[in-house]
């Protein structure tokens, strides 16, 4: 008996070809959410596809930790996607170090005539740095700049600015002779700046350093870190809805009254002040400020409740911010090591409405020192519309958990409602 004839089974198109029929701005769409590799790897799929990648209208180039893939590699493969695709690229992102230094120019040169719209160079900086090309102020399309250990060129003749530039970060940044001007005619041809990040500047001169001054008109959130004696000068910032300041040697030789003033606006501050603040001629640093922070409701601290400067401090701070809503501390253990503690803070008059806005209170690395109690007991008892404090010990405690509970169940409350969870459990 012959064997049953099997149903021919009809042929299916290949791959390329199911992907062929889509159209053409779906096919856009897809290659250009793909890696450029990935995307530069389509061309084998057929004849019809060899060059189809080229066609994209806008593609972009990120080689930012590449696994498995060398410096020399990388180099190559931006060099030959610039050379062979003529369109727009949107982003371009790399990893530089000193086998890719001498190409960077090229590459900023040939992105300056892209439209790119967003540039992210992250530079080896502990090791070598790269100076840019000055073509990189030329492209005036960008909406996002990101520079990391990178040294900085002069501004060329024909700068005209950054008209739509939204993004600046600038990470271990290195500026030549008066870089401060520089970074303020940057910032001056930059009206659409809405996200400034300014990490540990560097300007490559030993002598006298001038002010950075800081300001732009749509600026809402500014970072600057800082471990340098630099001048900060706070000018136009109208927007600003948050701020992140950690200044190292500036908080204890700098006008650090007036420079905080500078930030009235914010709604939200993150302030790193774990520093020795040595007194004022006129008294204690920062007992009084020449301004009200009126819309601040989230204050972040990084300090600690050992030197009677840095108490007054964080008592101005919160005297002066009579809408804040939530407060976060974490204290820093390494100035409790080294200095005695106390609770001078004790004898600070507040006033009747101080923290009466206060709804969410964390405080971390707690030691139970009698300046830290005293804050936390103030605090509770003020604070009469409190909801939740949330209490966390450091790696060292002064007294054991039971005494130090005990002591904080005697604290009075003004808020009725005020729940205080210690270590993750409620008191």
């Amino acid at each position: 008996m012959a064997p049953p004839r099997q149903r021919a089974r009809p042929s299916e198109p290949p791959p390329a070809d199911l992907l062929g029929s889509l159209p053409p701005p779906l096919l856009d769409a897809i290659l250009a959410r793909l890696d450029i590799r990935d995307a530069v790897r389509t061309s084998a799929l057929s004849r019809e596809w060899r060059r189809r990648w080229e066609a994209l209208p806008c593609i972009s180039l990120s080689f930012l930790d590449k696994r498995g893939a060398t410096p020399t590699s990388t180099s190559v493969a931006v060099d030959r996607v610039l050379a062979r695709y003529p369109g727009h690229i949107s982003s371009f992102s790399f990893h530089c170090d000193k086998y890719s230094a001498a190409r960077v120019a090229d590459w900023l040169v040939a992105l300056s005539t892209r439209g790119v719209r967003s540039i992210n160079l992250q530079c080896s900086y502990y090791y070598y740095s790269i100076t840019l090309h000055s073509s990189v102020f030329l492209c005036t399309h960008l909406v996002h700049l990101e520079l990391n250990g990178c040294l900085m060129p002069p501004l060329p003749a024909g700068f005209t600015g950054f008209p739509v530039l939204e993004e600046l970060k600038l990470y271990a940044a290195q500026f030549p002779e008066n870089g401060e001007s520089l970074l303020e005619e940057i910032l001056g041809a930059s009206p659409s700046l809405n996200t400034l990040n300014l990490s540990y500047l560097y300007i490559r001169d030993d002598g006298p350093q001038n002010e950075w001054v800081i300001g732009g008109p749509n600026i809402r959130n500014l970072t600057i870190n800082s471990d340098k004696s630099y001048g900060w000068r706070i000018t136009d910032l109208p927007r600003l809805d948050e701020a992140t300041i950690d200044l190292g040697k500036y908080v204890s030789s700098g006008d650090f009254q007036g420079f905080i003033a500078g930030f009235a606006q914010v709604r939200k501050l993150i302030l790193h002040t774990c520093y020795p603040l040595p007194p004022l001629a006129n008294g204690h640093l920062m007992e009084t400020l020449p301004c009200t922070f009126y819309n601040l409701k989230s204050l972040i601290l990084s300090t600690h409740f050992c030197e009677r400067p840095s108490i007054l401090s964080t008592f101005c701070l919160l005297m002066n911010a009579p809408n804040l809503e939530v407060l976060e501390i974490t204290i820093d253990r390494n100035f409790v090591d080294e200095i005695e503690a106390n609770a001078e803070n004790q004898n600070i008059q507040c006033t009747d409405d101080f923290c009466a806005n206060l709804q969410v209170v964390k405080i971390k690395g707690i030691g139970w020192l009698p300046s830290e109690m005293c804050f936390i007991e103030l605090v509770l008892s003020k604070a009469i519309v409190l909801r939740t404090m949330y209490l966390r010990l450091g790696y060292e405690s002064s007294k054991s958990n039971e005494d130090a509970l005990c002591e904080l169940m005697t604290y009075r409350r003004g808020s009725p409602h005020a729940q205080v969870f210690f270590n993750g459990e409620i008191e």
